[in-house]
């Protein structure tokens, strides 16, 4: 198993940071590789709900299953995301560090479930971290334009 996290703030404040964090209509513009979602079980978007969503890779498709956890607007998004190679908990908290101000982070734990995978995941964390922290960045730059 492997945690990490990464923050950044946003000169905006946080419920217009949740909206766009919540407008899967939007994800497409900072989540990277993002073709699509769809809703498999539930009502979109509620706690329990689940989710289909595909990635492109380096050409390649890859299908994770998103269950939603925790929905706790406008501060806190927690999901599971489950692939054959590896099961993730994501945790994206919202706190306001003023009137125009927030703190975006996103907490992810990631459980291979292949032993290769397990072998390599230290060297594979900090690619992750680095992966999110851009898909972060990405999204402040929606939250700061709009």
């Amino acid at each position: 198993m492997s945690k990490f996290s990464v923050s950044l703030e946003v000169d905006k404040p946080i419920q217009h940071c949740w909206d766009i964090l919540m407008d899967e209509s939007r994800m497409a513009e900072w989540a990277i590789g993002f073709q699509s979602i769809e809703t498999i079980e539930g009502e979109p978007m509620t706690v329990g709900s689940k989710h289909r969503m595909v990635f492109e890779e380096r050409g390649k498709e890859l299908v994770f299953i998103e269950t939603v956890k925790v929905i706790d607007p406008p501060r806190e998004f927690t999901f599971d995301l489950d692939h054959e190679v590896m099961n993730s908990t994501v945790s994206m908290t919202i706190e306001s560090v003023g009137a125009e101000r927030t703190l975006l982070s996103s907490h992810t734990e990631g459980r291979p479930t292949k032993l290769l995978l397990k072998i390599m995941m230290p060297f594979m964390v900090p690619q992750m971290k680095r992966r999110q922290f851009q898909q972060l960045e990405n999204l402040k730059a929606i939250m700061e334009a709009s």
